[in-house]
């Protein structure tokens, strides 16, 4: 229930002088009209005086004072009637149910005819009196309670404890009225205002139910409020989600000493209900029109807030998806750096075995020359150790003749001998040719068994990369694979996250026009705002001049006391002793409510208040109108960064779409590159066994060689040993002389002897042919052979370069999707926060948007029309009831009641 706390004491101000304030208006305007009206002769039927008529009717202006014990029974009605002779006329006809009427201001007569009275005002206001026991519209009904035991206030006079005092009021005045068609039993309205002083010694920790507390430091007024009969009237429960409980009862709680109570007065006027400007007031179609944009924006409202959750959703369970891929990527990108890397270690080493081979087959290709120009040469010797052999068959074919001769002639041997001299030198010459040209064949063999030792060293080193280039291949191909398969889902995931980014945008789209109708309502509510500050500056404005106007009543008032003092002393009795008794406690009680509206006073600082407020509330709405400017400021860029990573999603899902593709070009590639290794791996394998068979064929051909040159040495000492021979056969002559016979004998065997040497020398002379021969193919071969090392080292050093940038590009990949699957992290966390937010902005605008927006507009569309008819009936019903003792047809009137309670003391 809404505490009407700012306006309460105005309230009941109001209501106490209400009837003051229009008797002053309309004394004010009295004045003026017989301050400036005509001073001719009043015409027939009208005022006799010099008053004239101010053209309004005459209206009865009633006040009930019911003089109640301190139990809230009744134990009098006086009702006071002041007929307001607006019109000026010389004669008032009324109508009452009074008994005991008194005139009590002047000497005017009336003539009463049963209940109909006839006034002779002459002009002037008639002030009259009289007694009642007619029903009251309503009743007050005052109950007590201390220390949670109902009791009577006369029984607990002087006592202590916790105390409750409840005032209740019950309206007995109902009408029948048409409302929406249908005729329907209302209440007259009437508000009820009570008000009780405490003094503070007695009373503390003093609290009210519907009502309000003002102190003056010394004591406490206590004013309390409540609408009988309104809340079933309007029956404001059935309509859904409108809480509003309009209170008929008023209660105050404290800690009493010593308990005593002062008189207190309660107030029950309809006039704030006659005053309803309803017709005016509501223009419901522009009402309905403002409540449906209202509604149609927060639909679209709650519509975007959904969509943003359902696009935030996918985007979440997108993730999931996307650090699954980023984790294979990962692990995939992982076995790749670390085969990557072995490629690079093999590659190394195979650049180092290929540079071994290039170099060793350089010293090869030289040993081979070495060798070529040997076998040359030796066949140079073997040409020359030939003539010099067919020089010796010669030489001995002439010593066998001049042995013969010999034989038959003395002289002709020693012929023969020189010439055999000079055949052993000639192949003594030979055949030091040939051990020199042997000497350098050792040396190119020499060179060509080091150089077969480096190809080997080279081969092995060869298969020994090449199987590391073939292991790396392996694992370059594994992890090409799971490379492949991770960017494939990455791609998949990128394709998600891009729809994802869609759906976002969507959202994002319609939270913007959202924000957009959030900001035109909260525009019409700051003009609202700024209606409410307009309207409560007015009511300060009000409160003053209804202060000022209270004052001037209060005079009134106090004149009209000094009168029934006045009449009291010539006429004493105990209903004026009553009335003036009321009419004292209406001033005291009046001039304390004064004194709040006075300026520096609660009722004047509360409108100051709530003026202040409503200027803070409508600068308020000014910042939520600036707010939402910016919010809808921010959500155009929002939409314009979703719009670019949109943009990014597309071409990541095309990236990573691209980057599958050749994921599967380079694990084609590693296939084939193993393939190759493994072709390669078996090629070095087929060159080691050929260059192993190779190592062979050259240690026999060595060994041949030293064979052959160990011959040619004995060879050539034989011939060193003949030829000293035949100088020691010249020396010796005259012996072989004596051994002529065995001398052409051994010539023959020696002959024999030397055409079989010379056909050993052909055939030696054949092989030296063909070992040049072969090692001018090898020569050429190893020529080759140098140029496809050197080829592969070339090649090998660019697979090398390679491998090493795919190592470092490999580690690069890794460091970086590392990077990524850290920010993936971090993304999934803010997602699901953002997911979160946005469930909780979804489920918030769904709640406003059903129980807040549906149910003002159901209200609008609905029940307003229906309540402002009903305000309608209501406010006819107080118009119609303007008076408890009766009045003339010919009248207005307003009619107000103040029941005064008895204090226990």
């Amino acid at each position: 229930m809404k505490k009407l706390n700012k306006v309460m004491a105005a309230l009941v101000a109001m209501v106490v002088s209400a009837g003051a304030t229009g008797s002053i208006a309309y004394a004010n305007n009295t004045e003026k009209k017989e301050s400036t009206g005509s001073t001719g002769a009043p015409e027939a039927g009208s005022s006799d005086t010099d008053r004239s008529d101010n053209g309004e009717k005459a209206y009865k202006d009633e006040t009930v004072y019911v003089l109640c014990n301190n139990d809230a029974s009744v134990k009098n009605v006086v009702v006071s009637d002041w007929l307001k002779n607006a019109p000026a006329l010389s004669s008032i006809s009324d109508f009452s149910t009074l008994t005991d009427i008194v005139n009590v201001k002047g000497d005017e007569t009336c003539v009463m005819n049963d209940q109909n009275l006839d006034w002779k005002a002459n002009g002037s206001d008639i002030y009259y009196k009289g007694k009642s026991t007619k029903k009251l519209p309503v009743d007050v009904n005052i109950e007590y309670f201390l220390d949670g035991e109902k009791v009577t206030p006369e029984s607990i006079k002087g006592k202590s404890g916790h105390l409750v005092i409840r005032w209740t009021y019950k309206n007995n005045q109902k009408v029948t009225k048409l409302v929406n068609g249908t005729n329907k039993e209302i209440y007259v309205p009437f508000m009820a205002a009570s008000a009780a002083v405490l003094n503070t010694d007695k009373f503390v920790n003093v609290e009210v139910t519907n009502g309000k507390i003002i102190s003056d430091g010394e004591r406490l007024i206590v004013v309390g409020i409540g609408f009988p009969g309104l809340g079933d009237s309007l029956d404001l429960g059935r309509i859904d989600g409108l809480d509003i409980d309009i209170p008929d009862s008023f209660e105050l709680s404290a800690d009493v000493t010593n308990f005593e109570m002062n008189t207190s007065v309660t107030v029950v006027s309809n006039e704030i209900f006659s005053q309803l400007d309803v017709d005016n007031t509501f223009d419901i179609e522009s009402l309905k029109s403002k409540i449906k944009e209202l509604s149609d924006g927060a639909d679209k409202l709650t519509d975007g807030t959904a969509a943003l959750y359902d696009g935030i959703k996918k985007l979440s369970d997108g993730t999931g998806d996307l650090t699954s891929g980023i984790d294979k990527l990962l692990s995939g990108s992982l076995e790749l750096k670390n085969g990557a890397a072995e490629l690079d270690n093999g590659a190394k080493k195979l650049a180092d075995g290929a540079k071994t081979l290039s170099d060793s087959t350089g010293k090869f290709t030289s040993g081979l020359g070495s060798a070529k120009d040997g076998s040359a040469k030796l066949v140079d010797g073997l040409g020359q150790v030939s003539s010099g052999a067919s020089q010796l068959s010669d030489g001995l074919s002439s010593a066998k003749n001049g042995s013969s001769q010999f034989v038959g002639g003395f002289d002709k041997v020693s012929a023969g001998a020189d010439a055999l001299s000079s055949g052993l030198k000639d192949a003594k010459a030979g055949s030091d040719a040939l051990k020199a040209g042997f000497a350098q064949v050792d040396e190119g063999a020499a060179a060509l068994k080091n150089g077969a030792g480096s190809l080997t060293s080279g081969v092995g080193s060869l298969k020994e990369g090449s199987s590391q280039v073939k292991e790396g291949t392996l694992k370059l191909s594994e992890g090409a694979e799971a490379l492949s398969a991770g960017a494939a889902q990455l791609s998949e995931s990128a394709g998600k996250v891009s729809d994802g980014i869609g759906t976002v945008k969507s959202g994002a789209d319609s939270l913007t026009e959202g924000i957009g109708n959030a900001k035109a309502g909260a525009d019409q509510l700051s003009g609202g705002a700024l209606q409410l500050s307009e309207g409560a500056s007015q009511l300060s404005a009000g409160i003053t001049q209804a202060g000022t106007s209270l004052d001037t009543t209060i005079a009134a008032n106090e004149q009209a006391l000094a009168a029934l003092q006045a009449l009291y002393q010539q006429s004493p009795s105990q209903e004026l002793a009553v009335a003036i008794g009321t009419l004292q406690q209406t001033i005291d009680g009046q001039k304390q409510i004064s004194a709040s509206m006075s300026e520096g006073g609660a009722l004047s600082a509360g409108a100051a208040q709530l003026e202040s407020g409503a200027a803070q509330l409508s600068g308020g709405l000014g910042q939520l109108s600036t707010g939402l400017e910016a919010a809808k400021n921010g959500s155009a860029a929002l939409q314009s960064g979703l719009g670019q990573l949109n943009e990014g999603g597309k071409a990541l899902a095309a990236g990573a779409s691209q980057l599958s593709g050749s994921t599967e070009q380079l694990s084609q590639g590693a296939i084939e590159l193993s393939v190759g290794a493994s072709a390669l791996d078996t090629g070095i394998g087929t060159l080691a066994n050929g260059s192993s068979q190779l190592i062979g064929g050259l240690d026999s051909l060595l060994n041949g060689i030293s064979k052959l040159s160990s011959g040619n040495t004995s060879l050539n000492d034989g011939l060193g040993r003949l030829s000293v021979g035949a100088v020691d056969l010249s020396g010796g002559i005259g012996q072989l002389s004596n051994g002529a016979a065995a001398l052409d004998s051994g010539l023959a065997q020696l002959s024999q002897g030397s055409l079989t040497l010379n056909g050993g020398l052909g055939q030696l002379s054949d092989g030296a042919v063909s070992l040049d021969g072969g090692l001018a193919q090898l020569y050429g071969g190893s020529t080759q052979l140098s140029g496809g090392a050197k080829t592969l080292y070339d090649s090998i050093k660019l697979l090398s370069s390679g491998a090493g940038k795919l190592s470092s590009g490999s580690g690069a990949l890794y460091d970086g999707i590392g990077t990524l699957k850290n920010g993936s992290g971090a993304l999934v966390s803010g997602v699901g926060q953002l997911e979160s937010g946005a469930k909780e902005l979804r489920d918030g605008m769904k709640k406003f948007n059903d129980e807040g927006i549906s149910v003002i507009t159901g209200a609008v569309n609905k029940d307003l029309p229906e309540i402002v008819d009903e305000l309608k009936a209501l406010r006819d019903a107080s118009r119609e009831y303007n008076s408890y003792s009766g009045i003339s047809d010919s009248m207005d009137g307003s009619v107000k009641f103040i029941y005064v309670v008895d204090g226990t003391k």
